[in-house]
């Protein structure tokens, strides 16, 4: 793409799967580094550490050590001899600081994020909920995937994937059992490469803790300035957006005179955006999504169509 390390952050509350899963990937994929930041020794089996992983810190990343993790990706960066990068967090971290990081502007020059993957374990699921990390978790992923399918009844299993849904109706939702049942590729890069997977929008109403959820296509070009004039609005509250607060924000639009579309993922205020493949023959579709608190979805809907030029 690029020229930019993609990087995944890989969540999950306490048990979730996250290990079998980043010890799976290691068997099957080449050139992978992990980053791990849990309590006590690398949770990896000693045949996988050897130069494929190390311990960031002990203690949370969400937890004032932000500079150890920048220190430690510009150490990985000037080492290099990795295509990919996994963050592993702990159990108890809570994504938007991580995200923070990843996204500030030293950072993006040298990586970019592939996505948000979250392991959510069914057997626990209520217990975990009452966590509030553990609700940003599945809020934040792009992938959500259901570990230990083959210990959990299916009525626990639909209980589980009905709660999950209520906190992240966007994601796509995959069965793990014992790390399988997910496309390696898909878990590396579930905003795709380069892209998005806006396969479904969300539903047309608030769902479970005051997020509200809004999807926005159509066809047509967007005058840049009139397009920029609207994301920061939405990010900082102005004019008809001021009672609503952005969460998060995916998207891939069509900038008037642009051969490219610009693809763009955010966490609060803070965004990457990057430049995709030539469009292809046929209309050029813009699609985007929008999770925040107290959203009016009619004023967003209202201005993007009125700046966008069929």
């Amino acid at each position: 793409m690029d020229g930019r390390v993609p990087i995944t952050l890989i969540t999950g509350f306490l048990g979730a799967g996250k290990t079998t899963l980043v010890n799976r990937l290691l068997r099957q994929q080449e050139g992978l580094f992990v980053l791990v930041n849990e309590f006590g020794e690398v949770p990896l089996d000693q045949r996988l550490v050897e130069g494929r992983a190390e311990v960031l810190a002990e203690g949370c990343l969400c937890c004032g050590l932000e500079g150890e993790l920048l220190a430690a990706l510009a150490a990985l960066h000037r080492r290099g001899g990795f295509r990919h990068l996994l963050l592993e967090t702990s159990g108890l971290a809570h994504p938007a600081p991580i995200l923070r990081v990843l996204l500030s502007p030293g950072v993006r020059e040298a990586y970019r994020l592939a996505g948000v993957v979250a392991l959510v374990d069914p057997l626990h699921l209520d217990l975990y909920l009452a966590f509030p990390e553990a609700k940003a978790q599945i809020r934040y992923a792009d992938l959500l995937l259901l570990t230990k399918a083959d210990r959990a009844e299916p009525e626990a299993l639909e209980k589980a994937e009905e709660a999950v849904r209520a906190l992240n109706p966007l994601a796509p939702l995959r069965r793990l059992a014992k790390g399988e049942g997910a496309d390696p590729e898909e878990v590396l890069f579930p905003r795709r490469e380069g892209g998005f997977r806006l396969l479904d929008f969300p539903p047309e109403h608030a769902h479970r803790e005051g997020l509200v959820a809004v999807g926005l296509e159509g066809e047509g070009a967007l005058p840049y300035e009139a397009f920029r004039e609207f994301m920061e609005d939405l990010v900082l509250g102005r004019g008809p957006f001021r009672e609503g607060r952005l969460v998060r924000a995916k998207g891939e639009v069509n900038l008037e005179g642009s051969r490219h579309p610009l693809r763009f993922h955010g966490v609060y205020g803070l965004f990457d955006f990057e430049k995709g493949p030539p469009w292809p023959e046929g209309p050029r579709v813009n699609r985007l999504v929008f999770i925040g608190e107290n959203l009016r979805k009619e004023a967003i809907r209202e201005r993007f169509f009125r700046i966008l030029r069929p």
